[in-house]
C-alpha cells in the first residue's frame, strides 16, 4: 500500500496542491461549454422506449402498427349532456369538429358527423352518414311544436341506431346517447413533443368558448405524454430548487459559514450540470427515472463534501498547518470517498443488466454522476481551501451541534456495548418480522403509474372509462398463414366466440373484429338477426368487395392487404400488469385451444405495459445480486477478513429487507420507479458501512482496545454518517411531496431505507462487532492506516484487546461516561 501511495496517490495530491487555479479555471471553462447542451435538455414519455429496439415485443408491435395503424396517435375530447341529441348540441359538435380540423399537425378529426351506417339499395351496399345537417335542420316543418316533435323522433331513431352499432357505441357515443367523443389523429411524422405542445395549446384556446356549455375531458396517449412531460419539467425544476434550499439550510446549521455552504452546493450543482450535458450529448432525455438523477446527485455529492470538510476541520483543530491538513484530508478521505463512490457507482451500474431501458439509462447516468461528483470534490474543494489561505469552512458555533450529536452517539455506543447480544437478536427478529411482508409483494405497473389518482389527467381519463369505453387497446392478431385465409367461415365463428369470451373479463369492456363488421353487413344485405355471420367463402369475399367499394376504411384497420391476418381489438382498463398478466395467461391457453391451426399474437399498448413486469423482476434480481457480489469482493480486498466482510454486508441487507417488507405490508407494488429504490439504498448504505469499518480497522491498528476502537469510530465517523444521512433524508424527503406518485414513493421509501441503514450502522453494526469479535491481523499498514497509526504494533486479536479492556474497568467507566 505504501508503494501504491508513493507511485499514485502522492503525485495526484502534489498535482492538486501545486495548481489550484488551473483546476478551478478548467472546471469553469468546462461548465461554460456544458451549459450549451444542458440548456437544450428535453423530457419525454414513450412506452416503446421502455424496451430495447430489437426486443421481440417492440419489433412485433411496430410491425403490427405498420400493417394496421397505430393505437397511440389519438387525442380524445369527450363530454356529456343529457340533451345531447338535439339539433343545437349536434350542430355545436359539428362546428367544434370543423374548427379543430384547422389545427396544425393533424391528419383527421372524427366525430359523430364522420361515421357512416350501412344501407342496401338495389342489391348494392352503401355507406351514408348517420347525421346530415340538411336533414336535421332544413327539412323540419315550420310549425315549432311539430318541428320539435319531428326532430326529436328522428334524432332518437338515429341515436338508437348508433347505439346498436358496435363500431359507434363506446367509441363515439355512450351512456345511453348522452356522452360523445371527438378523435384528433396526429400525423405520425409530426408527432413530436414540440409539435404536440403547440397543437394542445392552440386546441385549448379553440375549446375555451365550448367550455361554457360542456365539461370537456381530454385524454389519449399523445395528450397524456405531453402533459406528463410538462409536469415533469416543472417537477424537476421545483424539487431541485427545494432540495437545494433545504440542503443549504442544513449546511448552514452544520458549518455556520458562507464558505461551508457555497463549496458543497456549488460542487453538486456543477455535477448536475455536467451529467445533464452528457445526457443530451448521448441522445438522452429526462423521463420518470432519469428526472430523479438530479436530486440523488444533490444528496450524494454533498455527502462527499461534508465528509471532507469535517475531516479538514478536525485536522486544523489539531493545530496542523493548512497544507498538511489538505494533504491528509485528500489522502485519508479522498481514498475512502473514492472507495465509497466506486461501490455506489457499481450499485447503479448493475442496472445495466436490465431490459427495462429507463432503468438501464438511469443506472448509467447516475453512476457517471457519482464519479463526476467525486472528481470535482477531490480537485475543486482542496483547490478552493488552499487559495482562501486561513479562512475556515467551519464556524466554532457549530461545535455545539456536533457535541449534541456526539452525546447521542455516546449513548448509542453504550447501548451497543452493554447489550450487544440483545441489540443483535432484536434487530434480526424485527428484520425477520418485516421480511414476512416480502411474501405479499407483487410486481405491477400501469400506464398511468406516475400520475396520482387524484390528478386532473387521471380524472379526465376516468370519464372515458365511465361514460364511453376504456382507451387502452388489447389487440389479438390471428395469422391464418394463407392469402384470403380470413374468409374462412369457421375462423370467423371462432373469432366471434373469442369476442364473447373477452368480455367475460372484468378488465375488458368491448371488442370489434372483421367478424363484427361482416355481421353488420349481413344484417343489412339479408336482414339476418344481429350476430349472424355469412356461411360461405364466396359470400364473405363478396361482402369484402362491397365494403371496399364503399371506401374500404372499415376493413383496412382489421385485415392486412392479403387478408392473411385479421385483428381483434378489445378495449381494456388500465388495470395494471398484474391483473392483465393473469388474464393473459388464462387467455393464451384459451387461444391455443381455439386456434390450433393459426398463429396468434397478443399486442397493443396494454400488452407493452404488462410485459414490463417480468423484465422488472429479472432486472431487480440481477442488479441486487451483482451489487452484493461486486461489493463483497471489494470488502474482501479491503479488509482481508471473512468476519469483517460478513459484518459489513449484514447491516446493508437489513434496510433492504425492512423496506421490501414494508412495501409488501403497505400494498406498494414493485414497478420501475420503486424497483430502483433498492439499488439506491444499497449503494448509500454500503458507503456508511465502509466509512465505519475503515475507521474501526484503523483504530484497531493503532493498538486501541476493542471498546475504545468501537467508541471512537461510533462517535467520530458516526458523526459524519449522521450528518450525511440527515442531508440524504432531507434531499429525498422533499420528493415525498411530489405530485408524481412514483417520485413520491421513491422519496418516502428511500428515506425509510436511509433511516434504517443509519440505525443499522450505528447500533446494530457495533453490537455485531462486539458479538462476532473479528480477528484483525496487523501487518503493513495501508496509506490510511499509516496516517492514523504511525507505529505498527505486534499481531493481536480483537479477543485479546477485549480481554485487556475488561481488565481495565475503571478506564472503561471513563470511556463510557
Amino acid at each position: 500500500m505504501k508503494r501504491l501511495e508513493k507511485r499514485y496517490i502522492n503525485p495526484v495530491i502534489d498535482l492538486i496542491m501545486a495548481r489550484p487555479r488551473t483546476w478551478l479555471a478548467s472546471v469553469a471553462v468546462l461548465a461554460v461549454f456544458a451549459l450549451i447542451p444542458a440548456w437544450h435538455i428535453e423530457a419525454d414519455f414513450n412506452l416503446e422506449g421502455f424496451y430495447p429496439e430489437d426486443a421481440e415485443t417492440i419489433v412485433e408491435y411496430q410491425r403490427i402498427a405498420s400493417e394496421f395503424g397505430r393505437d397511440d396517435d389519438m387525442v380524445i375530447i369527450a363530454f356529456r349532456h343529457d340533451s345531447l341529441f338535439t339539433p343545437g348540441h349536434l350542430l355545436q359538435i359539428r362546428r367544434m369538429a370543423d374548427e379543430l380540423g384547422t389545427l396544425p399537425y393533424l391528419e383527421e378529426v372524427r366525430s359523430l358527423w364522420s361515421i357512416n351506417e350501412f344501407a342496401s339499395e338495389n342489391g348494392a351496399l352503401n355507406a351514408r352518414p348517420y347525421l346530415d345537417e340538411e336533414t336535421i335542420v332544413l327539412n323540419l316543418t315550420v310549425d315549432e311544436e311539430s318541428q320539435e316533435n319531428h326532430s326529436k323522433t328522428r334524432l332518437e331513431s338515429i341515436r338508437d341506431r348508433m347505439l346498436e352499432d358496435p363500431f359507434v357505441n363506446g367509441t363515439y357515443l355512450g351512456s345511453g346517447g348522452t356522452a360523445t367523443a371527438l378523435f384528433l389523429r396526429i400525423d405520425d411524422e409530426k408527432n413530436t413533443f414540440t409539435n404536440r405542445r403547440e397543437l394542445l395549446s392552440r386546441m385549448d384556446e379553440l375549446l375555451d368558448p365550448y367550455r361554457h356549455h360542456y365539461e370537456l375531458n381530454i385524454s389519449g396517449l399523445p395528450y397524456f405524454r405531453t402533459r406528463y412531460v410538462e409536469t415533469l419539467n416543472r417537477e424537476i425544476l421545483f424539487y431541485v430548487s427545494l432540495a437545494s434550499l433545504m440542503i443549504i439550510l442544513i449546511l448552514w446549521l452544520l458549518f455556520r459559514t458562507v464558505l461551508g455552504v457555497i463549496l458543497p452546493i456549488s460542487i453538486v450543482w456543477l455535477t448536475i450540470l455536467f451529467v445533464t450535458a452528457i445526457l443530451v450529448l448521448t441522445g438522452g432525455y429526462f423521463e420518470i427515472l432519469s428526472s430523479t438523477i438530479a436530486p440523488i446527485l444533490l444528496c450524494v455529492g454533498v455527502a462527499d463534501s461534508v465528509h471532507m470538510l469535517s475531516k479538514y476541520q478536525d485536522l486544523r483543530l489539531q493545530n496542523k498547518s493548512r497544507d498538511e491538513s489538505l494533504r491528509q484530508m485528500i489522502l485519508v478521505l479522498g481514498t475512502a470517498t473514492l472507495l465509497t463512490s466506486v461501490t455506489t457507482a457499481i450499485g447503479f451500474l448493475t442496472l445495466m443488466t436490465s431490459n427495462v431501458m429507463p432503468m438501464r439509462r438511469f443506472g448509467i447516468y447516475t453512476a457517471a454522476g457519482v464519479l463526476i461528483a467525486f472528481l470535482i470534490t477531490v480537485f475543486i474543494l482542496p483547490s478552493v481551501l488552499k487559495l482562501l489561505r486561513n479562512r475556515t469552512p467551519v464556524e466554532d458555533k457549530s461545535r455545539i451541534f456536533f457535541r449534541k450529536i456526539g452525546s447521542v452517539l455516546s449513548s448509542t455506543h453504550r447501548t451497543a456495548y452493554l447489550h450487544h447480544r440483545k441489540v443483535v437478536v432484536i434487530t434480526l427478529l424485527v428484520t425477520m418480522a418485516f421480511s414476512i411482508g416480502i411474501t405479499q409483494l407483487r410486481t405491477n405497473s400501469r400506464v398511468f403509474d406516475d400520475i396520482g389518482e387524484n390528478s386532473e389527467l387521471i380524472r379526465q381519463s376516468r370519464f372515458l372509462d365511465k361514460y364511453l369505453a376504456p382507451q387502452f387497446p388489447l389487440e389479438i392478431i390471428v395469422d391464418t398463414g394463407q392469402e384470403d385465409g380470413v374468409y374462412d367461415p369457421d375462423l370467423l365463428r371462432r373469432i366471434q366466440k373469442l369476442q364473447d369470451h373477452l368480455v367475460t373479463y372484468d378488465e375488458v369492456e368491448q371488442s370489434i373484429s372483421f367478424a363484427t363488421l361482416l355481421s353488420r353487413v349481413d344484417q343489412v344485405m339479408r336482414g339476418s338477426p344481429d350476430g349472424t355471420l355469412p356461411d360461405s367463402r364466396p359470400l364473405i369475399a363478396q361482402y369484402d368487395l362491397l365494403l371496399e367499394m364503399t371506401g374500404g376504411e372499415a376493413v383496412s384497420g382489421l385485415n392486412d392487404f392479403e387478408n392473411r391476418q385479421t385483428r381483434i381489438i378489445a378495449r381494456a382498463y388500465d388495470a395494471g400488469s398484474y391483473r392483465i398478466n393473469l388474464m393473459r395467461k388464462d387467455l393464451e391457453s384459451y387461444l391455443d385451444e381455439l386456434f390450433p391451426g393459426e398463429s396468434v399474437m397478443l399486442t397493443g399498448s396494454t400488452i407493452l405495459s404488462a410485459d414490463l413486469t417480468g423484465n422488472i423482476v429479472t432486472a431487480l434480481t440481477w442488479s441486487i445480486g451483482l451489487a452484493f457480489l461486486f461489493i463483497s469482493v471489494i470488502m474482501a480486498l479491503l479488509f482481508r477478513n471473512a468476519k469483517l466482510v460478513l459484518i459489513s454486508l449484514l447491516p446493508n441487507l437489513i434496510p433492504l429487507l425492512i423496506t421490501a417488507g414494508f412495501m409488501g405490508f403497505a400494498g406498494i407494488d414493485i414497478r420501475p420507479s420503486t424497483a430502483v429504490i433498492f439499488t439506491i439504498a444499497f449503494g448509500i448504505a454500503v458507503d456508511d458501512s465502509i466509512h465505519y469499518l475503515a475507521r474501526f480497522r484503523m483504530e484497531t491498528l493503532r493498538g486501541s482496545p476493542l471498546n475504545t476502537a468501537v467508541k471512537n469510530t461510533t462517535i467520530h465517523t458516526g458523526r459524519a454518517i449522521v450528518l450525511t444521512s440527515l442531508i440524504l433524508l432531507v434531499g429525498f424527503g422533499v420528493l415525498g411531496t411530489s405530485s408524481f406518485e412514483s417520485n413520491m414513493l421513491m422519496g418516502l421509501l428511500t428515506c425509510l431505507t436511509i433511516f434504517t441503514a443509519l440505525v443499522a450502522d450505528l447500533l446494530f453494526l457495533p453490537a455485531l462487532i462486539y458479538w462476532m469479535n473479528p480477528k484483525i491481523t496487523i501487518g503493513e499498514a495501508s496509506s490510511q492506516d499509516a496516517l492514523l497509526s504511525p507505529q505498527t504494533s505486534p499481531q493481536q486479536s480483537v479477543t485479546n484487546q477485549m480481554q485487556q479492556s475488561v481488565s481495565h474497568g475503571q478506564q472503561e467507566h471513563q470511556i463510557l461516561h
